[in-house]
């Protein structure tokens, strides 16, 4: 009877310590996942430590019991997490990349939310403290008590190292692996973007910019982001100028007169009548006649042609977790011949003759099928030299990005023309050194034909006596 009842007895011990003992059945990826500026991840056998570099915090993440012995940690979540609060747009991005849309429990304000996917009114507001939720990811690491985790909400850091943060957010869904493989798809495509616009012949000279009016001030971003951008698009963004005075319009105005296009990112309010708002914001009384480049070719152009129903703007929601594409509207913008069949999601033209932008719909975005987690591959060149002397991109070159295909007439038809700036500075000396070819080359035609002649005569008077053959003695 004894040994009938040790043997359940040896059972019951090995079932109660089992998870103890078979830790590995967290199935954590053993992956170390190690970004700087930014965060690093320790993977163990039944815990994850994600330590936030910049903010020097460290969270731990447990599938089964909360370990007790592991300094340095300030909060603890058990994972997979299944109830999200968020108080950063960008989370909602990331949560739609990696599938966890329906995860999304409360938001800090859920009627601005973009994603068409997410059923906002199943979307709480946020109370403070994370009541019925497992996680808040915010911009501050104590907004919501212990369950505030900390996302970046600056643009300090360049886009894809704010893109990278995917493999931070994953984890709390046990899903490294799978973002670290859309991450590297997005980083490849991105760089090889980036790299395709080395061989421009004339690189666009273009600046973002801001305006505030409390206080008043007038700035040339120069963040990582914005400058990252715009220099993996090809253009150059150093003023000859410089802005000594953000405070004073004439200095901002002479700092930007050398810009073949510029990025807004003010906040206008005026819509409808936003380039007016935006003239007058900046001090241009007459645009059109101030010989500045980017004004008399209206290249101004903002970020928030994707839009909600209600007009909030999509980009700090979906654009920064997808960099490939954001580089791939501004190449399309600075440079419309590398890729005409990119339809352009977040960019708009704010000097073109509507200031119309796209609601976010079925006919953009499927929820079944969301671009947001699928990445075009880009063909690696060396034939683009850009404006009017590039070899026309194939068909199978640059990822086409069919995602996105509204009816984009009138937008299409402004950027057909948002090189022809640029183009101005140098056609002048294009058309004159065209024209100081073809005189020389007429001249060349009518020197030779005059020379064959006196060549011919000169050999006729040779035959018949003459003394011999000398220009001198021939008339034209």
């Amino acid at each position: 009877m004894r040994s009938d009842i040790a043997i359940p007895a040896a059972l019951a011990a090995l079932l109660c310590c089992g998870p103890r003992i078979v830790l590995g059945a967290c199935n954590f990826a053993k992956t170390t996942i190690n970004t700087s500026p930014g965060f690093n991840i320790v993977v163990s056998d039944n815990y994850k430590i994600l330590n936030d570099t910049t903010a020097n915090i460290a969270y731990g993440l447990y599938c089964d019991s909360q370990p007790t012995n592991i300094d340095g940690v300030e909060r603890w979540f058990k994972v997979p997490v299944d109830s999200v609060g968020i108080r950063i747009p960008v989370a909602s991005g990331f949560l739609e990349a990696l599938g966890q849309r329906a995860k999304l429990a409360a938001a800090d304000s859920p009627a601005n939310l973009t994603n068409i996917c997410i059923d906002r009114s199943k979307v709480k507001t946020l109370d403070g403290s994370g009541t019925g939720v497992n996680v808040v990811f915010s911009n501050n690491a104590s907004s919501d008590g212990s369950k505030s985790v900390r996302l970046p909400s600056d643009d300090s850091l360049a886009p894809l190292q704010r893109a990278e943060w995917i493999k931070f957010v994953a984890a709390f869904f046990n899903l490294e692996e799978q973002a670290s493989k859309l991450f590297d798809s997005i980083s490849a495509a991105y760089t090889c973007h980036q790299s395709n616009m080395q061989y421009l012949k004339s690189a666009p000279h273009a600046y973002w910019v801001e305006y505030t009016d409390s206080p008043t001030t007038y700035q040339i971003i120069t963040s990582a982001y914005q400058k990252n951008l715009l220099a993996s698009a090809g253009a150059t963004n150093t003023s000859t100028n410089g802005l000594g005075d953000n405070t004073n319009v004439a200095a901002f105005q002479a700092a930007v007169k050398d810009a073949d296009f510029v990025f807004d990112q003010t906040q206008l309010k005026k819509y409808g009548q936003r380039i007016s708002e935006w003239y007058s914001d900046f001090g241009y009384k007459d645009p059109q006649n101030q010989d500045v480049s980017f004004l008399t070719q209206r290249n101004i152009w903002r970020t928030d042609k994707y839009t909600s129903a209600t007009g909030v703007n999509n980009y700090p929601e979906f654009a920064y977790v997808r960099p490939d594409l954001v580089v791939q509207d501004l190449i399309s913008v600075l440079e419309p011949t590398y890729n005409k069949a990119h339809v352009l999601r977040w960019l708009f033209r704010l000097g073109g003759t509507t200031e119309d932008t796209t609601e976010i719909s079925s006919s953009n975005y499927d929820c079944a099928k969301p671009w947001m987690s699928v990445v075009d591959k880009c063909t690696a060149r060396k034939d683009f030299y850009g404006g009017d002397v590039d070899e026309e991109p194939s068909a199978s070159s640059p990822g086409s990005n069919n995602g996105d295909k509204e009816d984009n007439d009138t937008e299409g038809d402004n950027r057909g023309n948002s090189n022809s700036g640029r183009a101005g500075k140098i056609a002048g000396g294009v058309i004159g050194a065209l024209a100081i070819v073809g005189l020389a080359i007429v001249a060349t035609h009518y020197y030779n034909r005059h020379r064959r002649r006196v060549r011919a005569r000169a050999l006729s008077d040779t035959a018949f006596g003459g003394e011999s053959i000398g220009l001198h003695t021939t008339r034209r």
